[in-house]
């Protein structure tokens, strides 16, 4: 292939991953026209097909370059705010700055929170969560165990888990600029510090 077309087809394919992120964020998933995206991108559908097995296959191309490295970012920071609890090691959250990282994806992806959030049930969008909770939620057991010395049935801890990964989707993808986001994350930090020292404390 020469490398015009190259160009071309990457050209290609990124124009329909943009028309894909529109789409998604105005219609959801299942509103959402592979017709529609294709007429917007000035493509036909078997060219679609040839890039993206199926419309399952083309949300995940938009959803998986913030996906794949929010779940990490969401983890690291919970780990934070357990070291400050556990073991009395560094300061809370800093209501000036974003974690590490998550401005950047905010910056390249600013419609994806959006699809994510309205398609949190979404088969795609629950493989790269569901499997970030329950690490989390193992990592909040395994600390609150070494914390108190006590098992649970590990309830409070996928509760926690889950409201952070919720709550920190429902933060990012509103308008709000980044200080604001950020503060909305702190103010969610202390929630959840709370939380888990009432859960250390049972």
């Amino acid at each position: 292939m020469s490398r015009k077309a190259q160009t071309d087809s990457g050209e290609t394919k990124r124009g329909l991953i943009a028309s894909a992120t529109e789409e998604f964020a105005e219609y959801g998933y299942e509103g959402a026209s592979l017709r529609q995206i294709c007429s917007k991108a000035g493509v036909t559908t078997g060219a679609l097909y040839f890039f993206f097995d199926s419309k399952e296959d083309l949300f995940n191309s938009v959803v998986s370059p913030l996906m794949s490295e929010f779940p990490s970012i969401l983890a690291t920071w919970i780990e934070h705010d357990l070291s400050v609890i556990c073991d009395g090691a560094g300061e809370p959250t800093n209501v000036e700055e974003l974690p590490d990282g998550l401005s950047e994806l905010l910056q390249q992806y600013p419609l994806v929170p959006k699809i994510v959030l309205s398609n949190r049930d979404n088969p795609v969008v629950k493989k790269y969560l569901d499997a970030k909770v329950d690490e989390i939620a193992a990592s909040i057991e395994d600390r609150a165990a070494m914390k108190n010395g006590k098992e649970s049935d590990g309830f409070s801890s996928r509760l926690l888990a889950t409201m952070c990964a919720d709550a920190f989707i429902d933060i990012l993808a509103s308008d709000d600029d980044t200080r604001a986001i950020s503060r909305h994350l702190s103010e969610m930090s202390a929630f959840v510090r709370g939380g888990m020292e009432a859960s250390l404390k049972r």
